[in-house]
């Protein structure tokens, strides 16, 4: 059972193979690098600074009521030397803090709230150019902090001509610079072009901490292009893998349940319950009722409004328990949200509209209950009020199935819909949900690859030098990626799920069929060197598989080629991103088994197949090129 596949050089790895629609960036300087036009940029932001001048009528910008010591400025974002690289420049945006705000006399509050409005300072993405409805956006940037936090994106005309509150979601950021990158399909109410509006800004929320936060920016960019027409249906790939049932339904960075209950409301991984109907596992979330009760921790305090500390020195604290929703009389003193218990099914994969997903599951409740279904991100982050519609729950399992459905622009929203969320407190009861699931699948050509990796590791194998005639044996170790992928034996899995991956720029498996560069008179290019790989065989406890490496032609220089192997099982994916190193750079760093392998004389076609009766065509012998 031996396999093939041969390393070619990195201008077979082009993608103009591959046809697709471009990406257009939108922005200029987005690496705060630049020199800036004094009449124009990119990145503009509403924050507090004070005393700023110079800037020209053309730019429009200037502070608000005309008051550098009072207004808000509203201008060009800074640019300043990134804190922790100097030789870096990034944006700066200095969201103030509510006490600042109220101290100033100046605070912007939303309609009927006194808390500080997240939009009292933003930043903003101004595009070369305005963005029509139907539309791909894609939003990539670096980002930090200096406190963990988030902040919210809009979709604006002009910056601070505000069109709509959704754009690419919440965005969480840390202390740590972090790569975001989102795209999303731009709807009528982004664009208001209805209204004789368009959209040409990208706005970013940041006062979403009372206390303040410092925001830093740099290599932004904002790209569109026509969106792809739905994907041909190719079966359906199913993101939960076992449903309920699987042992990774619960726990790990593959979880697909997220709980919302409590009078907290807070958002945690779903609980895992035996159903006291029949015994067998299922997920399970409670609602409130009007009498729930919380706990208010407060920092105490003496009689003069000083803390009162331990006899460490740290404070203390009281909790009292307090009525959290009161109904009297029949009047609702404070309402009870029906998201406030939510359960939630999720899956890698990003929907678009028009593209297809079923659901297959099954609930109950304690009590007859209905429950309203909604499109979200991520658990919790809202995108449409509209999913499944109601699911009317009794005492006893139900199935609920949903066949080919197709998501709606609405669902999918700005921001790609990947969550159902089930609203689970309109009883205004407490109440047990119980919920399974067997199915929540895509249709398998919208999925893209990364979407199906379950594990990934990094494994080395030897290199031959240049000009060494004899291969080499090495082997690769399967133990984790068999617990992973859930298989008892690759014997059969090395020819039927074995694929190829291109790595970097540089190498990568692929398929030399698809581009490989050859001259006039049919012999390969000059300048392109290849490795053969033989996938030979697996070990005799089913746990390595054999590899022998040929060198047939690499430059002498060439010590190290980073590439991937790609493995399947039920459609999910394990990849081993291979390290072939030359014994000089290998010596100590992998233990294991290599002895030379002959290969004189034997021949090999152009994709690294081994050739036992040459027809006629272009081959490989002892690292070099034959005609025949």
């Amino acid at each position: 059972m031996k396999r093939l596949i041969t390393l070619f050089a990195a201008v077979l790895l082009c993608g103009t193979m591959f046809g697709q629609t471009e990406w257009k960036n939108l922005v200029t300087n987005g690496n705060m690098e630049g020199e800036q036009d004094p009449n124009w940029s990119s990145f503009w932001c509403h924050d507090w600074r004070r005393g700023l001048s110079g800037f020209t009528p053309e730019s429009e910008q200037g502070y608000d009521h005309d008051d550098p010591e009072k207004g808000q400025f509203q201008g060009f974002a800074e640019i300043i030397v990134d804190p922790t690289n100097a030789e870096n420049h990034c944006a700066r945006v200095i969201a103030r803090s509510e006490a600042e705000a109220d101290a100033e006399e100046n605070k912007v509050t939303p309609d009927g709230s006194t808390s500080l409005a997240s939009w009292d300072c933003q930043f903003f993405i101004y595009a070369t150019e305005t963005i029509p409805t139907g539309k791909e956006l894609r939003m990539t940037l670096k980002v930090r902090a200096d406190k963990d936090g988030s902040f919210e994106t809009q979709a604006h005309w002009k910056p601070g001509d505000y069109n709509h509150y959704q754009m690419f979601g919440n965005v969480n950021v840390t202390t740590e610079w972090q790569t975001v990158s989102i795209t999303a399909t731009i709807n009528g109410d982004q664009t208001q072009e209805a209204n004789g509006k368009f959209m040409q800004s990208v706005a970013f929320n940041l006062s979403t901490n009372a206390a303040g936060n410092v925001f830093y920016f740099d290599d932004v960019k904002l790209e569109m292009r026509d969106p792809k027409g739905p994907a041909e249906f190719e079966g359906w790939f199913n993101m939960l893998r076992h449903g309920t049932e699987s042992k990774d339904a619960i726990g790990g960075n593959r979880t697909n349940f997220t709980g919302r209950d409590g009078v907290t409301g807070v958002d945690e991984v779903a609980r895992l319950v035996d159903d006291p109907v029949d015994g067998a596992p299922a997920l399970n979330v409670t609602s409130i009722g009007w009498n729930a009760k919380k706990i208010n921790r407060e920092e105490a305090k003496d009689e003069e409004g000083n803390p009162i500390l331990d006899e460490e020195g740290n404070p203390t604290y009281t909790e009292t328990e307090v009525d959290c929703y009161v109904k009297e009389n029949g009047d609702t003193l404070t309402s009870i949200d029906n998201w406030q218990t939510q359960f939630f099914v999720s899956g890698p994969h990003k929907f678009s509209p028009n593209s297809k997903y079923r659901l297959v599951m099954w609930a109950r409740a304690d009590k007859p209950a209905t429950v309203e279904t909604q499109a979200h991100r991520l658990p919790g982050d809202y995108i449409h009020y509209e999913m499944l519609g109601n699911l009317e729950l009794t005492t006893e399992w139900q199935k609920f199935e949903f066949d080919d459905q197709t998501i709606t622009s609405n669902q999918s929203g700005s921001s790609s819909m990947q969550t159902i969320a089930f609203n689970c407190n309109v009883l205004k009861e407490p109440t047990n949900y119980y919920f399974r699931f067997e199915e929540f699948a895509a249709n398998l050509a919208d999925v893209a690859e990364e979407e199906r990796v379950l594990g990934s590791e990094d494994v080395k194998v030897l290199l031959p030098a240049a000009g060494q005639t004899e291969g080499i044996e090495s082997t690769i170790d399967f133990t984790k990626c068999k617990e992973i992928l859930e298989y008892e034996s690759f014997s059969n899995l090395v020819n039927e799920n074995m694929s190829a991956q291109k790595s970097d720029e540089t190498f990568g498996f692929v398929d030399p069929t698809a581009g490989c560069p050859l001259t006039d008179d049919g012999w390969l290019a000059d300048d392109d060197t290849n490795l053969v790989v033989e996938m030979d065989d697996v070990s005799d406890d089913d746990t390595n598989l054999i590899l022998f490496v040929y060198n047939l032609g690499l430059p002498e220089d060439k010590k190290s080629i980073d590439s991937k192997f790609r493995y399947s099982y039920n459609k999910w994916f394990y990849i081993f991103n291979v390290n072939f190193l030359t014994k000089d750079l290998i010596d100590g760093i992998q233990p294991t088994k290599l002895q030379p392998v002959a290969n004189e004389g034997v021949i090999y076609d152009l994709s690294g197949r081994r050739i036992a009766k040459p027809t006629k065509g272009i081959y490989i012998m002892n690292g070099k090129k034959y005609i025949k």
